[in-house]
């Protein structure tokens, strides 16, 4: 099943602030964040790379910004799954595309529902069927601008008849050079997707390297510290059922991946051969899960802090 390619542009963006911390989010373009930034003595300073372009194909996105993971994030394998009933799910994919990828909110229009001077709040509606989900389901992001940095925060409700198998999270490209993270496990995989627990205890540093790298880890307390090269740092601290990370490098790339997740890659079929600590969780009818993700801003750079000593 092939889905069509078609131009998601970033125009209208909305920005919102809240003290030196400001937000840009283009609904149209997959409700996503195309910039968060601080202004200091300095200047402004990204903490996510910033996406400048104003339009592109869903399928060949900019490598930026943030952007909703939902109903289930990075791969399926084959674009396919078995449902709880024991029915085979075939999920559309763009031409080219053997897997489906992070669910269908970043490749979509998201309706605003609020836009305030220090928050905004998208829904997102999917049909019955659509891109061959069988089930019906609403996701509402929560984007604000806070005193310390940004919160984003995302619920997903069941609006059919039958159990939904369900995962979500999001895909931050972030600045910084270094990231701190503690978690239990780290998943082996082949090509981008999971395929069992490793017997090798899970880094608790990850860096930008030349030759690139993919981690998929679980068992997260949810906490983050990011180091930028000018000696900026930024706290991640995620909440409800985002107890799996990604943490993604590609080799060569000017930024590096930070992302809370609710389950592992390709989460459907293992769970459905049984592993256990997939994350996989199955959303009754009329019922919701959520989620938060807390991005606040630390220590300045550098030259603020040599300042201060002397």
């Amino acid at each position: 099943m092939t889905r069509a390619v078609i131009d998601l542009k970033a125009e209208p963006l909305l920005r919102i602030a809240k003290g030196a911390h400001s937000v840009y989010v283009a609904p149209a373009a997959g409700g996503r964040i195309t910039r968060f930034t601080t202004d200091d003595a300095h200047g402004t300073h990204d903490w996510l790379v910033p996406i400048t372009a104003s339009a592109w194909p869903c399928d060949a996105w900019p490598k930026g910004g943030s952007y909703p993971l939902v109903p289930f994030s990075n791969r399926v394998r084959d674009a396919q799954f078995p449902a709880p009933d024991g029915a085979r799910i075939e999920l559309a994919t763009f031409p080219g595309m053997a897997h489906a990828l992070h669910g269908f909110g970043q490749y979509a229009a998201w309706s605003v529902e609020r836009h305030d001077a220090d928050c905004i709040a998208m829904r997102y509606v999917h049909r019955e069927g659509e891109h061959g989900w069988p089930w019906a389901f609403e996701a509402m992001q929560t984007i604000e601008a806070t005193a310390d940095g940004a919160r984003l925060s995302m619920r997903v409700l069941n609006r059919s008849p039958h159990p939904m198998p369900a995962g979500f999270g999001f895909h931050p490209y972030f600045a910084a050079q270094e990231a701190e993270l503690d978690a239990t496990t780290l998943w082996r995989h082949e090509a981008e997707i999971a395929v069992g627990v490793s017997d090798e205890a899970p880094p608790h540093h990850h860096a930008r390297e030349d030759d690139g790298y993919t981690r998929y880890l679980s068992g997260w307390n949810g906490r983050a510290t990011l180091r930028y090269a000018d000696g900026r740092t930024l706290a991640l601290v995620a909440d409800g059922p985002l107890d799996h990370v990604v943490v993604h490098c590609p080799a060569g790339a000017g930024y590096l991946c930070v992302e809370p997740v609710s389950h592992v890659s390709d989460g459907f079929n293992l769970h459905a051969q049984g592993m256990a600590g997939t994350g996989v969780v199955a959303v009754p009818p009329g019922s919701e899960v959520s989620a938060s993700l807390v991005m606040a801003t630390g220590a300045g750079p550098r030259a603020n802090r040599a300042a201060g000593a002397a």
